[in-house]
């Protein structure tokens, strides 16, 4: 699910202030929007997947700061025929900081019709840029499973406060939900299984991982069944795990018994009385160490259980957001989790984002570490949160740059704790006017920051602007690189070899030689600060290593799936001048999940910046 592992580069440029941006009369965001993996982006700028996808994220972003106020967003979607007709067919979510979820809502065939779906969410004053908060609101469209989709517009529009208020939260799960081998799924997705199967797991998982905020929630089960063999005796049990990875690393369902890391949170029985009654609830609270609002990284899966008293079929499975509930006693067997995992804490930007990522998916680093990650330009709204963190970790781990040692709460780190530094992999060589490695574009930051539409801004383009008004005039004088003033890309290279020397002898490893070695030959890194997943799995084994893991790390390359979503073109005469094979005017890049050329990315920036 790419919402997983969506990087904040395309928000992190709002580290240097600039005044909000409010939207217009109407925001139009489907060209701003990143596809993930199952997503494609048809020449019309639609985007569109097959039933037969992975389920998951598969739209994404554009990591908006906003204003105080209430807001709507509306998607026009086409969907095809569902497999489970009744069942949701695709997810809508608000995230903030990819931690506070202010909406969550699914859809059905039915409910998309018409062709058209919104949700309607709140920035409140503590996510608001009119706060004094980094805010970066993110809306993830999440493929179910169920019915082949298009997105053909997605549209944000300020409202005034909806009345009556939006309905609150739930998660319709029965066609998310695994089903066992001796169960049978009907036609409309509701599931049957026969009194003489022997007892076990009827239900299990969540698919997409189901990920919740801290608070009060109710399972609601809707069942009906035959004549118990047991009188008064169980017929249906229900079970929610927290830090429940069902799934095994090559993507298929557990046989049986805990997840790793799994941890029980709530559980009751149900007789065939408590059926007939109306649908079964089971209480349980979401504690922080589990929650997604403090940056854990811990799945949520949903188990109902066959008795083997009756037979049974189960018509929905519903889980509700209970604000207007009391939480529920926390469970007495909560506690640290299985194993004793040592807690990490991350400091950095959002390669260090990706690292989290790294440790939750390598099951090596996920059985022994609990990571939690925390930008290094810290918002005021995770204060509290990183404060918290740093209190309790066993390890932090620290990007090495300047920003480091100005981190605000480096007193707050647990004493006893180590910190441990890691390099930040960057490589200024084939991107010399880009902002991170010299001057950026400071009248395009100041006119769109912090909302980017380019996440890397060009210091030359810029300069240009000011020097040469007619556009097509400045297109051929960036291209062939005629003008005054020059970066001397040739010497900055230069000093980019001593540089990753330096670090390689700095940490014992060899990620600047494999860059030196390969950069002209192949594509090893989509923009200068994201390394593809070979370099990526050599930054992530010295991590490992520099916190005494003992674990040997081999990425896929499909890996690379999540890295290159953003690639940013290398100029054609630095790849001809530096030796760079694989780069020229013909070179296809990914842009929000189209490919584009160096002169159709150089020219729609200069078009957009005017």
């Amino acid at each position: 699910m790419i919402a997983e592992t969506a990087l904040c580069e395309r928000g992190s440029a709002s580290a240097e202030p600039a005044g909000a941006v409010t939207p217009h009369a109407g925001f139009d965001l489907l060209a701003r929007l990143d596809t993930g993996p199952s997503g494609r982006r048809r020449p019309d700028g639609t985007v569109a997947l097959r039933r037969s996808a992975p389920a998951g994220c598969f739209l994404y972003g554009p990591y908006l700061h906003l204003p105080r106020g209430w807001y709507r967003l509306d998607f026009a979607c086409r969907a095809g025929a569902p497999r489970r007709p009744g069942q949701p067919l695709l997810g809508v979510e608000v995230i903030v900081l990819a931690r506070f979820q202010l909406v969550w809502r699914d859809f059905t065939g039915a409910d998309l019709a018409a062709g058209q779906g919104s949700v309607v969410f709140e920035v409140p004053a503590e996510h608001a840029i009119d706060g004094g908060n980094e805010g970066r609101f993110e809306f993830r469209f999440v493929h179910l499973g169920n019915a082949g989709l298009s997105i053909d517009a997605v549209r944000l529009e300020p409202v005034a406060t909806p009345s009556p208020a939006p309905a609150r939260q739930r998660w319709r799960m029965l066609g998310r939900l695994e089903k066992s081998r001796l169960a049978r799924r009907g036609g409309d997705g509701s599931i049957a299984i026969a009194r003489r199967m022997p007892a076990g797991r009827l239900l299990y998982g969540g698919w997409p991982y189901l990920r919740l905020p801290q608070g009060a929630f109710r399972l609601l089960v809707e069942a009906t069944g035959g004549a118990p063999r047991r009188p008064g005796g169980s017929v249906l049990g229900l079970e929610i795990l927290a830090g429940s990875r069902w799934q095994q690393r090559r993507g298929l369902p557990l046989a049986g018994g805990r997840a790793l890391n799994a941890v029980p949170l709530a559980a009751r029985e149900a007789t065939a009385a408590d059926l007939a009654a109306g649908p079964v609830a089971l209480d349980f609270a979401v504690p922080g160490e589990y929650a997604l609002d403090s940056g854990a990284d811990a799945p949520f899966e949903l188990r109902l259980y066959h008795r083997g008293n009756a037979a049974l079929r189960i018509a929905r499975v519903e889980l509700l957001r209970s604000d207007g509930l009391a939480a529920p006693p926390r469970a007495a067997n909560v506690g640290p989790r299985p194993g004793g995992r040592c807690s990490v804490v991350m400091i950095g930007n959002c390669q260090m984002e990706t690292l989290r990522l790294g440790f939750s998916r390598i099951e090596a680093l996920d059985r022994r570490f609990a990571v939690k990650y925390h930008f290094v330009q810290l918002p005021a709204n995770l204060r509290d949160f990183a404060i918290r963190d740093l209190e309790t970790c066993d390890i932090v781990l620290a990007q090495d740059t300047r920003l480091w040692d100005e981190f605000p709460l480096r007193g707050a780190v647990r004493p006893g704790a180590d910190t441990v530094k890691v390099p930040l992999v960057r490589f200024a060589s084939l991107w010399p006017f880009d902002g991170w490695n010299g001057p950026s574009d400071k009248a395009a930051l100041a006119r769109e920051a912090p909302n980017l539409t380019f996440a890397y801004l060009d210091g030359l383009l810029g300069r240009l602007r000011g020097e040469i008004p007619d556009r097509e005039e400045r297109f051929r004088a960036y291209r062939a690189l005629d003008t005054a003033n020059l970066v001397n890309y040739r010497r900055l290279h230069q000093l980019e070899e001593q540089r990753l020397a330096a670090m390689d002898r700095q940490y014992g490893v060899a990620i600047g030689a494999y860059i030196l070695e390969n950069f002209r030959r192949r594509r090893i890194l989509h923009t200068t600060v994201r390394p593809n997943w070979q370099v990526f799995g050599l930054l992530l084994q010295c991590v490992a290593d520099r916190i005494g893991a003992h674990a040997r790390i081999r990425l896929p390359k499909s890996a690379d799936a999540l890295l290159c979503n953003l690639q940013v073109p290398v100029h054609p005469k630095i790849a001809r001048d530096l030796g760079v094979a694989w780069a020229d005017a013909h070179t296809r890049y990914f842009d929000r999940g189209r490919t584009v050329s160096w002169e159709t990315y150089i020219r729609a920036y200069i078009e957009h910046y005017g």
